[in-house]
């Protein structure tokens, strides 16, 4: 399962949770987080990204802009969301080793939905790949990244970000989603 949703935040919150990519505190660091790659951020994919954004009741928060903006557009209840900001930059990339060797992977089992919303980049070279299997060299969907596109999939759907950037510094909001109670229950059991 994959979806796309075009011209997704309203113009407003657009603006707003674009502020939040100049004025907000950034970390070095890199995914995936499961492993730590020898220490070295470039053995793995290098970015750059912001605190997790805490749910709260500022109705103009990042967390609730997306929040409710998904549950408009998709008709899905959430009911639990991890969101923060991301910064990839292509310097860093081309040195890492994800560069050249681009492999599938999944997200969380924690979590029901992943997904990205693009801000500011519009190529095919740097969206989202789908793959059938881990094993597959070439992706077999290709989403690509657009201003205010907003993509989405199950945790189970293998995926890598496009590594060939036309801009130095990409920029993204990852999230994830459970909608299903059974998910929220396991989660809370561990």
């Amino acid at each position: 399962m994959f979806n796309v949703i075009e011209d997704f935040y309203h113009p407003s919150d657009f603006g707003l949770v674009v502020a939040n990519f100049m004025n907000l505190h950034w970390k070095a660091t890199y995914q995936s987080k499961v492993q730590l790659y020898g220490g070295n951020r470039f053995n793995a994919y290098p970015c750059h990204e912001t605190d997790i954004f805490e749910k709260d009741d500022n109705t103009f928060s990042t967390y609730n802009i997306l929040k409710n903006t998904f549950e408009n557009k998709t008709n899905i209840k959430i009911l639990k969301l991890k969101t923060f900001l991301r910064k990839i930059k292509f310097k860093e990339i081309k040195k890492a080793a994800c560069f050249k060797n681009n492999k599938p992977h999944k997200d969380d089992q924690g979590w029901d939905i992943a997904g990205l919303i693009y801000f500011n980049s519009g190529s095919l070279r740097d969206g989202t790949y789908i793959y059938n299997s881990e094993y597959d060299f070439d992706p077999s969907i290709i989403i690509g990244s657009k201003m205010n596109r907003c993509t989405y999939y199950d945790t189970e759907t293998w995926h890598s970000p496009g590594m060939e950037q036309e801009i130095e510094e990409r920029w993204v909001q990852p999230f994830f989603i459970v909608h299903k109670k059974e998910t929220l229950e396991k989660s809370n059991e561990t």
